[in-house]
């Protein structure tokens, strides 16, 4: 191999890796004082916390999910619904507190505009559930994972450029 390509590659992966160390290290100064201004940092570092905090909004969701349609045998449509509002409530302190690190006076109107940009990768995150299940005989866990990462790509993007962008 070439030597100079080795230590192109070596470059990129240890900027990642930095990324994320610096992704992860800097999520301990979050509740910091009210009037303090918003940090400036890059995009990798906040979709590292976005990915890793955003984990918590995963496990609710599918822990719902997997109780409501695996265990107690109800609807899986039902069983996402309930799966969707507690993960998106989760999700939406966790993106607001801890990933955007966003300052406001006004959480209850981003709190409604979040979950208004949730519906639509929520109907998405159906649609996915209901041509793997019922159209395709696909397995529940299986089409909501397909779902998820749908849904995970749309709510950073509608969070970080219309919800949680902090006014410089």
């Amino acid at each position: 191999m070439n030597k100079k390509a080795d230590l192109d590659d070596e470059s990129t992966l240890t900027k990642v890796i930095d990324d994320v160390a610096d992704g992860i290290n800097e999520a301990g100064p979050v509740f910091t004082a009210q009037d303090e201004e918003p940090l400036q940092e890059s995009n990798g570092k906040q979709a590292v916390r976005y990915l890793l905090w955003g984990l918590l909004s995963v496990v609710v969701n599918f822990g719902t999910f997997f109780v409501l349609y695996h265990a107690m045998n109800l609807n899986y449509q039902f069983a996402n619904i309930v799966a969707w509002f507690l993960g998106v409530q989760a999700g939406f302190w966790v993106d607001r507190i801890i990933v955007f690190r966003h300052k406001s006076d006004a959480p209850l109107r981003e709190m409604l505009a979040f979950y208004g940009t949730r519906v639509l990768t929520f109907l998405i995150e159906s649609a996915t559930l209901w041509v793997g299940i019922s159209l395709l005989s696909f397995s529940g866990t299986g089409s909501k994972v397909i779902g998820q990462i749908l849904a995970i790509g749309g709510n950073y993007i509608l969070s970080k450029f219309f919800i949680f962008k902090n006014k410089d």
